[in-house]
Formats: structure tokens, C-alpha cells, sequence
């Protein structure tokens, strides 16, 4: 066990922890795991909902893939959103 911090993963890496785990899942579009998400698209992988129950974004839709799997790796590797995102609490 080392005192250093884990050097943050290459994105070459990151990219092959993508995997396609359905192509037409939940939103009839296809589904991807990723570093602990499930990642549910509607038709065409333009807008897609990210699934992690510990993460602020968990069941909001937005975005294709190459937009939240940004959004997952900071949450994993340093718990937190980007600097210019908040989260307001889902209305019920």
C-alpha cells in the first residue's frame, strides 16, 4: 500500500472499460457499463441516463456517452462534479 495517490488512468485505458452490455436496452437504445454506471441511451446514443446510485447525476438523463463517462471517471477518482456543474434536487 503506497501513500501516493493513484496516478489517474490513461484515456486509452479509460476507453476500453466502456462495454456495450446491451444494444437495445431499457431506452431502446443501447446500454454501457462503466467503472461501476450503467449508462441506458435512447435510440441513436444521443441522449443517454446515467445509472450510479452514489453519484449527484444518478437517473438523470443528458448527453451521449462521451459526455458522462467524463462525469463518472471524476466522481470516481476524486468525488466530485466540474467546477461549473450543481446539482438541484429532482422536484417530486
Amino acid at each position: 500500500m503506497s501513500l501516493l495517490p493513484e496516478p489517474p488512468l490513461q484515456p486509452e485505458k479509460l476507453h476500453s472499460l466502456l462495454e456495450q452490455t446491451a444494444a437495445d436496452g431499457p431506452l431502446s437504445g443501447p446500454s454501457y457499463a462503466y467503472r461501476g454506471a450503467t449508462i441506458d441511451c435512447h435510440k441513436g446514443g444521443h441522449v443517454c441516463r446515467l445509472m450510479m446510485p452514489d453519484h449527484p447525476l444518478h437517473g438523470r438523463g443528458f448527453g451521449s456517452v462521451g459526455t458522462i463517462t467524463p462525469l463518472v471517471d471524476l466522481w470516481v477518482d476524486e468525488r466530485q462534479l466540474p467546477k461549473y456543474m450543481r446539482v438541484v434536487p429532482k422536484v417530486r
